[in-house]
This record gives C-alpha cells, structure tokens and sequence, in this order.
C-alpha cells in the first residue's frame, strides 16, 4: 500500500509542476483556462483517490 501513497502523492507533484510551468506559457487565455480547469479536476480526483488510500491504509492498521 504504501507503493500506491507514495505514487500517488508523485502524482500531485507533477500535478503541480504541471500547472506552475502551464501558467507561465505565453498563449490562448481561452485555451490556458480551459487546459487549467481540468487539471484543478485531475487534482481534486488525485487528492481524493490519496483520501480514500489513507483512510484505507489506516482501518487496516487498526484491525
């Protein structure tokens, strides 16, 4: 389990590197909004699939 937690949160780093360096492109605004929405979507599912590893992780540790 701690594998999947430990990818995962990787995930929210390139998550957020991702974001950092979109930002800074010089292009579209429609077409940066639109690519910036859905990675704020991609973050939220990220940070509530490592909720529910957690939440999953911890159960098993008190059983």
């Amino acid at each position: 389990m701690s594998d999947l937690q430990t990818w995962v949160s990787a995930t929210l780093t390139d998550e957020d590197t991702c974001m950092d360096r979109f930002s800074s492109r010089a292009m579209n605004e429609y077409a940066k909004m639109m690519v910036w929405k859905r990675i704020v979507k991609i973050v939220h599912f990220t940070i509530n699939a490592l909720a529910l590893i957690n939440k999953y992780t911890s159960s098993q540790i008190l059983h």
